[in-house]
């Protein structure tokens, strides 16, 4: 009997702080969010590249021989 009560109240407490660590993390991460929008310097709509991708356009031999062909009837 002792096993179930404590069981109970186990489950009960576990519930409550777990709702309270919850809620606690959701305030800080909206918290952390509101800070972040705010010190940011871009407006909202801008676009900006951070890195160019590299232009790797080399012509190849490795990629085979052009065979021209006539379509069959």
């Amino acid at each position: 009997m002792k096993f179930i009560f404590f069981l109970i109240l186990f489950y009960f407490g576990f519930k409550l702080i777990s709702r309270l660590v919850y809620i606690f993390l959701l305030r800080n991460i909206t918290k952390n969010q509101a800070n972040y929008t705010k010190h940011s310097s871009k407006k909202e709509g801008d676009v900006s590249i951070e890195k160019m991708p590299k232009k790797n356009k080399s012509k190849s031999d490795k990629l085979g021989d052009y065979v021209d062909y006539e379509e069959i009837d």
